[in-house]
C-alpha cells in the first residue's frame, strides 16, 4: 500500500499521514476535523505528486 503525502501550500512541508495523526487528534478534542499543516497550521493542504515518473510499456 502506497503511502499518502500532503503538501502545505504556505509553508511548503511535505508529511505524511503519521504526522497527521497526533495533529488531529488535538483537532478533535477542539471541536474542528479538517487537515492542517503540523508545523504553521494552514488549513491549505494539497496531495503532493509523486517524485518519479511512472513507466508505462507500449503495447
Amino acid at each position: 500500500m502506497a503511502s499518502v503525502y500532503y503538501k502545505c501550500w504556505v509553508c511548503g512541508k511535505i508529511f505524511g499521514k503519521q504526522e497527521l495523526e497526533p495533529f488531529s487528534e488535538k483537532a478533535l478534542r477542539e471541536g474542528y476535523a479538517f487537515i492542517r499543516c503540523p508545523v504553521c497550521g494552514s488549513k491549505l493542504v494539497v496531495k503532493a505528486r509523486k517524485s518519479s515518473p511512472t513507466k508505462v510499456e507500449a503495447v
